[in-house]
């Protein structure tokens, strides 16, 4: 008799590092197989080997066992997140390796910008239409679709800002002068993520304007 061990292929499974942006989503890695090896050579393919997600510490994290890439969806909090993966051999069923992918989300940039306005001070007014005009998030307009807008300060009771507009709003009857409106815009998507800006707002002072006249009277009698 001839008894022959025939060994099965050796596998590794290694660590991967990825990272995206957790507004739009993105791929953080391409393939995790890449640095992977099959039998001594590198990479692994999914001809050779079946994969599958083991674990996620995030939802917003998945492996797409078709083509090895690690998916971040939309909307996905900024954090550091940990997907674990399986590697198993097709010829020989049973024979697994694992590994981790570490995945960097990142949160959308904010950008606040000072604005400047005016009103009448007696009749009072809108000085600044909206606030969020000239500010951004994630590299577009931001909205209050995105952001959580609030009142920092103001220097002048009668000088505010309408979080549900974006309105910096001059009451009637505010003496003239220039006034500071402080707000500060928050990333809903990731709360604690913040940005603050300043509004200048010119109130003017009241027109007043003096005409001569002229008339008569007795200087008997007068009049």
């Amino acid at each position: 008799s001839v008894t022959v061990t025939v060994n099965a292929p050796v596998m590794n499974a290694n660590t991967d590092t990825g990272t995206a942006n957790g507004f739009t989503g993105g791929v953080a890695v391409p393939n995790v197989l890449t640095n992977d090896t099959y039998n001594g050579v590198s990479p692994a393919t999914l001809a050779n080997v079946n994969l599958t997600q083991v674990s996620a510490t995030n939802p917003g994290l998945s492996l797409d066992p078709a083509t090895g890439a690690v998916n971040v969806a939309p909307n996905t909090p900024a954090g550091t997140y940990t997907l674990v993966y399986q590697i198993e051999d097709k010829l020989n069923p049973g024979q697994t390796k694992q590994a981790s992918v570490t995945v960097t989300v990142g949160a959308p940039a904010l950008v606040a910008t000072n604005d400047t306005g005016s009103a009448n001070g007696f009749i009072g007014g809108t000085a600044v239409a909206d606030v969020l005009a000239n500010d951004t998030y994630n590299g577009a307009p931001a909205t209050l679709t995105n952001v959580t807008l609030t009142q920092v300060s103001t220097t002048g009771a009668k000088v505010t800002l309408d979080p549900a507009t974006g309105k910096v709003n001059v009451a009637a009857n505010t003496p003239a002068g220039t006034y500071t409106v402080v707000y500060q815009i928050e990333d809903k998507l990731n709360p604690g993520q913040a940005k603050t800006a300043n509004v200048t707002v010119t109130v003017d002072p009241i027109a007043i304007v003096a005409n001569g006249d002229s008339g008569s009277a007795n200087g008997f009698t007068g009049g």
